[in-house]
């Protein structure tokens, strides 16, 4: 309580004050509140992206885990295909899991020894060229090298000629799998994949690189009209399952002890009511993107309610109700 008084005491100050402007005065009061409420609950947060439900895939928050820790029939099918050296595409529809569990394979898997493992960035704007000098730069972090006399023009490892850097990739593959070792492509989003791209892929994969393909059914549909062989040659796993309401639960729970530097040990999520993780799971059909926005509004709403009534901090709850609460600065 002392956090909120002093709080409402520094904003009657600035009241006062000539104001930087209505926008500004806004955005700075709103901060203020979110990071009071953040601490009433007892976690730190120096801006509002470290508050519980901000994480987003690939920054390296907590929760980010959980996205497809729930559908253990995906996870078990893809570490067999993984193990048995398969081409594998993942698809499901926006908002499942897909780029969760792409940073979940990148930063697990390059600690296994038995692979060497790279991602391709920017799909949209890769060109054949960028695509094997992405495999080439991982083996070469991993301490493989080409003969450079085998190329004619080399410049930072990478042969110049589109055609060479291809010759590059099956010289290093071949060494790379000398060691029993799996060069792994991860590709995002193959729904916006250039077209000239798939075929570059395909020879990559041709050449022993094992790809780990990712994205929406269109994607899917996509590889296979414009290049079949290569669809031919992946195994699909097609549907990351929703969340359960137990799911939310879950979600919602490791967020706030993450948030709290906390380990989560199967706790409730103490600010969530039952009846709200089921409203949530309603309104959002279990899409895991679609939770995290749902509990972020929400606890945005229970951090106004705190600060209008001046209550304890064990006395506020988000409810069902709340989302229909007015949304206003006033106390």
């Amino acid at each position: 309580m002392d956090r909120l008084e002093s709080l409402r005491s520094e904003e009657e100050e600035r009241a006062e004050s000539a104001t930087a402007g209505v926008l500004l005065d806004q955005l700075q009061e709103v901060e203020q509140r979110l990071l009071a409420f953040g601490e009433a609950l007892g976690g730190t947060a120096d801006t509002v992206t470290d508050l519980p439900f901000t994480e987003e895939a690939g920054l390296d928050h907590m929760p980010e885990p959980l996205y497809v820790r729930h559908d253990t029939e995906m996870l078990n099918q893809v570490t067999s295909w993984l193990l048995q050296d398969q081409h594998i595409g993942l698809v499901s529809p926006y908002g499942t899991g897909k780029t969760a569990f792409r940073e979940i394979v990148l930063r697990d898997l390059s600690k296994h020894e038995g692979f060497v493992i790279t991602h391709l960035d920017n799909p949209r704007e890769t060109t054949p060229r960028k695509l094997y000098q992405t495999v080439l730069t991982a083996a070469y972090a991993a301490g493989y090298s080409i003969d450079q006399r085998n190329y004619s023009q080399v410049r930072d490892g990478i042969p110049w000629a589109t055609a060479e850097a291809k010759d590059a990739v099956h010289e290093i593959v071949r060494r790379v799998r000398g060691d029993g070792k799996t060069l792994l492509l991860v590709v995002d989003e193959i729904e916006v994949l250039e077209a000239d791209l798939l075929s570059p892929l395909q020879v990559a994969g041709d050449a022993g690189v094992r790809l780990f393909l990712t994205g929406t059914p269109e994607g899917k549909r996509r590889v296979a009209e414009i290049r079949g062989t290569l669809d031919s040659r992946l195994r699909y796993y097609e549907g990351i399952d929703p969340f359960s309401p137990d799911d939310v639960a879950e979600y919602a729970a490791r967020s706030l002890a993450y948030f709290r530097d906390e380990p989560y040990e199967g706790q409730a999520p103490d600010l969530f009511t039952r009846a709200a993780i089921e409203d949530i799971h309603e309104r959002t059909e279990g899409n895991p993107r679609e939770v995290r926005i749902e509990c972020r509004e929400l606890f945005t709403r229970a951090a106004f309610v705190w600060y209008r009534t001046g209550q304890d901090i064990s006395r506020i709850q988000i409810t069902p109700e709340l989302r229909h609460r007015r949304f206003g600065m006033g106390r």
